[in-house]
């Protein structure tokens, strides 16, 4: 036989086509096919719909008949979607004729596959087309229908059951599993192949044939109001393929899914429906030169309505305020038709007295709801009557003029005799219960003695809530039940809640009861977010003596091994199962459940005594989990100042005489490499004490300012004034809150040459604070006044990329208090809106050193006021973006010698949305009596700074300004109160409660950032 196959393609004969070739018969018109099951008859159904195989009579299939060659062309070639010529009456081999009464059917069969390369024949010249076929000539036709033969001739095999030129083909087709072997395990592949063999093996190569050519789109129909069923002639890569859907010319939205073998694209309308008109599939995606036919028109209706059904058990309704008739209207798809309740009209018993409503459920089915119980007169009597009054109702579509009547008999009072049970329902589309307040909701049908379903009864005493029980079938105190009807459906409804987090996994069956009607589902509960094994980290720096305190990590982890987030671990539950000690004494270790070192633990009365020992035991003790964890620390030496840093260095040059200003930074740390705050006495045993006494050693550091000419000053930020020329002892804890912060040189009255020191070094003394000696060498920064006609090269800085503030539809008006609003003129203001930016000046001397400049920008223009415009004010220029795009600025500006010069600086608008990257909050802790205090708002009490992704940061009132872009909202946690509450209104104004004591605020952005700040 040839290895290489030339089909010739035909999407007539394709076997992609199964379902839409209607042959009419199946697998249940044969009596010796009604016992397959259900995988096997699905393969003889597709076999028998798509004309590939016939019953050998009317009613018998002949499953274990055995198959002879010719019925393997026919199916060879069908399989493949060769061309077949019916009309061909020669053949190219000896022994096949028309006239051959058993098997000239499969003539152009045979012919097709001869051309396609697939066969050669039995013989010289000869087919043998009644020669029987044994397993593992089957094996082998397969084998090479799919093009495998090399593959094939390329395995070996060990079945003595199958003859030595057959192994390699026996071996491919069992791995491809297109046959199978027998219970012995043997393949037995001199016997025999019978028909059910041929179906499932032809059936097996089909879903892995794929033709020779191009790739052609067979075909494109509506197969649902809002669904298209698109087919193709091969596989398509579907990885890189898109199938895109028009009406005329306008693109319509859809969703793809692709079918197993990837030769049918089922597109489903996102938005609108299937309307009368002529639509066009089109495939795109794949190489060009890989397509023969890329798109296939159809024509589609209107939706209508085709048949209207009543669905109920019985011809027989209950007596009932709120009988139900269910009914189902078909459209020409075969789907419940989508049109609202309101398209058809009703007529039920006389005039309608029944007060009949029509409405449409979850499935899609219409529901009628009917008062049979209604009455009239004086005395007031039942207008029908029970087991006697019949009442006809008729359902008219108003559009497509289709209608339904039924007469129903009226019976008894309704009650239940049956109850089943939907399936359930867990928040947020899970799959068990997860967490504290999740729900997991199961739908209640009851059904009446007629089998008809019955309306949710919301009577508090009588009705569904009051007799609906339920019964969970093993003890978890942690669910709880209600019963309702939440979404208004007229459907009871059990919801099953979490009180809290399980640590613990399990199925809970559960059994619902109403009169006579009961059932049993289950609900699954997942542990998590409950601790069940804890560890202790580690410390990032040491335990020193005299410390304040200490604060340990904690990890803690579920019963799946999931660690848990910080917010997890310091959640009630969680802070109730940790128990922790330290040898500190009762109370001095305790998880922090707010504030900067929350989710750690905090251990307090930390010895004065170096090489102390301070021991961290925490251990969870429940039913469903044991663990341990603990540590033993070493406290360190005190801490004593080591060393001073500059973390912001000052220029070192100054314009004389101007606003210009220079910041500087110094920072105090201790021999543990941390920030020494507090400054701490040691005896000469090396304990922290509070003696200042003669052998005591005492710290502090001296700051000493000098100046030399007149008019600039280190000025210290903290108190608000210049450092005193002279020595300004700093001690205690105003190391950490004066000395270790900024502050700046100023030169407002300076002359040319004059000059400023700061200088600062570490001292202690011993004998009780009489002498003091230098720890280290001072640290000195010194700066210098330059005169204004000293020569110096300016440049302006470079700009951050800006925000098409002016020109975007989100900048608007915003009220961001009450009676407060944020206009949106000042935010398209260069001088006031927080979108814009400084545009800078800088400047070096000869020397390269950077000379601190006062703001002398005189005017400043853009070349292009469509993408940027700018403001002057002050001597300091302003630029804000205004529709995307790039733009030059000039910056005219005088120099310190006072001569007029200008540069150019690029500037990049860019239109991407605002959104936040960064929350941080100023204030990590607050006091109670602030967030008391008449006015106070979250904004500022926490100092809320949100950054946008343009590295803009908005802080303090800004941030509550401009927060109609970000959306920060606040949440309130771990209110300590005998009652009261904490609320936070949507401008972040606060209302906290007398009787509160300490809570903890939490600022989130609409992208989840946060930030939070302990209130106590």
């Amino acid at each position: 036989m040839k290895k290489t196959l030339s089909v010739v393609l035909t999407s007539a004969m394709a076997l992609s086509m199964f379902s839409s070739v209607a042959f009419g018969k199946t697998s249940a018109d044969f009596t010796d096919l009604k016992d397959l099951d259900a995988a096997t008859k699905v393969k003889f159904d597709a076999m028998i719909t798509a004309g590939i195989f016939d019953g050998v009579t009317d009613t018998t299939f002949g499953l274990k008949d055995e198959m002879n060659r010719a019925q393997f062309a026919k199916v060879a070639a069908l399989i493949m979607g060769l061309e077949v010529n019916k009309d061909l009456k020669t053949s190219t081999f000896t022994d096949v004729s028309v006239t051959d009464a058993a098997n000239g059917y499969a003539l152009p069969y045979i012919e097709a596959l001869k051309t396609a390369g697939v066969t050669d024949g039995y013989a010289d010249n000869m087919y043998n087309p009644a020669g029987k076929v044994t397993k593992e000539q089957l094996a082998t036709f397969l084998v090479r229908v799919l093009g495998q033969d090399a593959a094939a001739k390329g395995k070996t095999g060990t079945d003595t059951t199958v003859s030595g030129w057959a192994q390699g083909y026996v071996a491919l087709a069992l791995e491809l599993k297109l046959l199978s072997n027998g219970t012995d395990g043997k393949f037995g592949g001199m016997t025999n192949a019978t028909r059910d063999l041929l179906v499932s093996g032809a059936y097996e190569a089909k879903q892995q044939y794929v033709p020779a050519g191009k790739v052609s789109v067979t075909e494109a129909k509506a197969t649902g109001v809002q669904q298209v069923t698109v087919s193709f002639n091969k596989p398509v890569d579907t990885a890189k393929a898109t199938v895109s859907l028009k009406k005329g010319t306008v693109d319509v939205a859809t969703t793809v899914k692709w079918s197993d073998d990837k030769k049918t694209a089922t597109l489903a309308l996102t938005s609108v429906k299937l309307s009368e008109g002529t639509y066009t599939a089109t495939l795109a995606g794949v190489d060009a030169a890989t397509i023969e036919k890329a798109s296939a028109e159809f024509t589609a209706q209107d939706e209508a309505v085709s048949k209207i059904e009543f669905m109920n058990a019985g011809d027989t309704i209950a007596k009932s305020t709120a009988a139900k008739v269910k009914l189902k209207a078909t459209n020409q798809y075969g789907e419940n038709a989508s049109f609202s309740a309101g398209s058809y009209t009703v007529y039920a018993g006389n005039n309608n007295d029944v007060t009949p409503v029509l409405s449409k459920n979850d499935n899609g089915e219409l529901v009628l709801t009917l008062n049979t119980a209604v009455q009239a007169g004086t005395p007031a009597t039942d207008v029908y009557q029970s087991n006697i009054s019949v009442l006809p109702i008729n359902i008219f579509q108003n559009d497509n003029h289709v209608t339904v009547s039924k007469n129903f008999k009226v019976g008894t009072a309704a009650f239940i005799s049956k109850m089943e049970l939907g399936a359930v329902k867990y928040s947020d589309g899970k799959t068990a219960l997860t967490g504290t307040g999740e729900t997991a909701t199961f739908e209640v049908v009851n059904y009446d003695q007629y089998g008809n379903v019955l309306a949710f009864d919301a009577n508090p005493t009588t009705g569904d809530i009051a007799n609906t029980r339920v019964v969970f079938n093993a003890y978890e105190p942690n669910l709880t039940s209600a019963v309702g009807d939440s979404d208004n459906n007229g459907v009871t409804e059990v919801k099953i809640s979490l009180l809290n987090n399980v640590d613990k996994a399990g199925d809970y069956s559960f059994t619902v009861y109403n009169q006579a009607g009961t059932a049993t589902s289950k609900v699954s509960v997942q542990s998590g977010k409950v601790a069940t094994k804890v560890e202790l980290g580690e410390l990032t720096s040491v335990i020193a003596a005299g410390d304040t305190d200490a604060y340990i990590p904690v990890v803690a982890y579920d019963a799946n091994g999931n660690k848990l987030s910080v917010d997890d671990l310091v959640n009630a539950q969680n802070v109730a199962r940790l128990n922790i000690s330290s040898s500190t004494g009762a109370g001095n270790a305790v998880l922090v459940t707010a504030g900067e070192n929350k989710g750690k633990i905090q251990i307090t009365n930390i010895p004065n005594t170096p090489r102390s020992v301070v021991s961290l035991n925490v251990f969870i003790t429940s039913v469903n989990a044991t663990s341990t964890a603990n540590k033993t620390y070493t406290v360190a030496a005190a801490p004593i100042p080591e060393r001073i840093t500059v973390a912001t260095e000052p220029a070192k040059k100054i314009v004389a005489g101007t606003n210009a200003e220079s910041a500087f930074k110094f920072v105090v740390y201790d021999q543990h490499g941390r920030e020494y705050k507090v400054a701490k006495n040691i005896d000469a045993a090396g304990n922290v004490t509070a003696l200042t006494s003669a052998g005591i050693t005492q710290y502090r550091v001296k700051v000493t300012a000098e100046a030399t000419g007149t008019g600039i000053t280190a000025y210290n930020n903290v108190a608000g004034s210049a450092f005193a020329i002279g020595n300004t002892p700093i001690t205690g804890s105003d190391i950490g809150t004066v000395f270790n912060k900024e502050h700046k040189f100023v030169a407002p009255t300076a002359s040319a040459g004059a000059s400023a020191t700061i200088k600062a070094v570490i001292e202690k003394s011993v004998d009780g604070g009489t002498v003091w000696n230098a720890v280290n060498a001072p640290v000195t920064r010194t700066i210098e006044s330059v005169s204004n006609t000293t020569e110096l090269t300016y440049s302006v800085a470079p700009v951050a990329d800006l925000f098409n503030a002016k020109d975007s539809a989100s900048v608007i008006s915003s009220l961001y208090n009450t009676g407060l609003t944020l206009a949106d003129t000042d935010q398209e203001n260069p001088l006031t809106s927080k979108f814009a930016r400084e545009v800078t000046l800088t400047a070096k001397d000869a020397a390269g050193n950077v000379v601190e400049l006062p703001s002398t920008i005189q005017s400043i223009t853009t070349s292009n006021p469509t993408v940027a415009q700018v403001e002057v004010s002050g001597g300091q220029a302003y630029v804000i973006g205004n529709k995307v795009g790039t733009a030059t600025l000039n910056v005219a500006y005088v120099t310190s010698q006072g001569k007029q010069e200008m540069k150019t600086v690029t500037v990049n608008v860019k239109g991407d949305l605002l959104q936040s990257t960064k929350v941080e909050v100023g204030n990590t802790t607050a006091t109670i009596a602030d967030a008391k205090a008449l006015g106070s708002n979250a904004f500022t009490l926490m100092n809320v700074k949100v950054t946008d992704d343009y590295g803009v940061k908005y802080e303090n009132t800004d941030a509550m300004k401009y927060n109609y872009l970000f959306g920060a909202t606040f949440s309130v946690a771990n209110v300590v109160s005998s009652g009261g509450k904490v609320v936070v209104d949507r401008y972040g104004n606060l209302t906290v409660d007398a009787d509160v004591t300490s809570f903890e605020l939490t600022a989130t952005s609409a992208n989840g950032f946060s930030a939070s700040t302990f209130v106590n």
